[in-house]
């Protein structure tokens, strides 16, 4: 075990039994604090059981998002032994709401950014050593922690934005007549290379496009709100993406800020906190702290003792 300094995202392995005694998820090991977590579940074999509001049969090949403040009722684990890696709240910056619509649920690992999640959860639940114990790694782990944690933070992202959209069951499914759809879609292509540029704004839009102010509106209604909403939160991203950095960084928030197309540091705070819960500089400094990936305590049980 390696303490580390937090926040730290470790990683576990819980066997049946153990999930089948607390009957739902997390499972905290005694003595742990009860800090806000946000789960990533997966069965490294068997199949888990979940109340049927949660999804039902979770097996291989599939994974469950939860939330320490909203437990996931667990009816069955027959065999089963559950990966578990467990970010911190603060590292996922997203407001509770769109955790409340994502968390709770399985997901099919096959695609989206669930596929790419998956594997890097078995792959760290199975190796021998916790990460940042070696001399000299520790920004690599701390690297590793928050390129773990914007993977968590991308499914959320996928799934908040998917499920905001009225009737939208799968993406690509906008509800737009096909050519109004591949309009706005390379609207957004032509829009996202160009978020630098400060006079990035609908009318300019329109012009570039050949089309009016009111047509392009219409484009988006529906779609997470307009235009303007869906620049803004891009360039949050990028401007989150850049600060977060870590590995001992420390990105100028002004500077940040203004490569991305925010007239002042205060306006583009007050939009951050916004949208994350924190000050760009609080979360800058949170990424840039030496954290570590680390195992959790690990009981697994043998194969059929579950």
């Amino acid at each position: 075990m390696d303490p580390g300094r937090p926040p730290c995202v470790r990683i576990g392995v819980v066997p049946g039994a153990e999930l089948a005694r607390a009957g739902a998820l997390p499972v905290r090991p005694a003595g742990e604090p009860d800090s806000r977590e946000i789960l990533v579940c997966a069965p490294l074999r068997g199949s888990l059981v979940l109340a049927p509001e949660h999804g039902g049969r979770v097996t291989p090949g599939s994974l469950v998002l939860a939330d320490s403040a909203r437990p996931v009722a667990v009816s069955g684990t027959a065999g089963c032994a559950l990966a578990v890696l467990r970010v911190p709240r603060r590292l996922v910056p997203f407001p509770d709401d769109a955790l409340a619509r994502t968390t709770g649920r399985t997901y099919d690992a096959t695609t989206g950014v669930a596929s790419l999640l998956l594997p890097l959860l078995l792959s760290l639940a199975t190796a021998e050593d916790p990460w940042g114990t070696e001399a000299g790694m520790a920004g690599v782990a701390t690297r590793l922690r928050n390129q773990t944690a914007d993977l968590v933070t991308t499914l959320v992202a996928e799934e908040a934005e998917r499920s905001a959209r009225p009737g939208r069951t799968r993406p690509g499914a906008s509800g737009l007549p096909d050519g109004d759809r591949r309009a706005a879609d390379e609207i957004r292509r032509w829009a996202n290379s160009r978020l630098a540029d400060p006079r990035l704004r609908p009318d300019a839009i329109a012009e570039a496009h050949h089309m009016s102010v009111r047509r392009l509106h219409k484009l988006f209604t529906g779609q997470n709100g307009t235009i303007g909403r869906w620049i803004q939160r891009r360039r949050l991203e990028e401007c989150r993406r850049e600060l977060g950095r870590g590995g001992g960084s420390q990105a100028k928030v002004q500077a940040v800020a203004q490569r991305w197309g925010f007239a002042t540091a205060a306006h583009f705070s007050r939009c951050f906190r916004a949208r994350y819960g924190m000050s760009p500089s609080e979360w800058r400094d949170l990424r840039t702290e030496n954290g570590t990936v680390k195992a959790a305590a690990r009981t697994d049980a043998p194969d059929g003792a579950c």
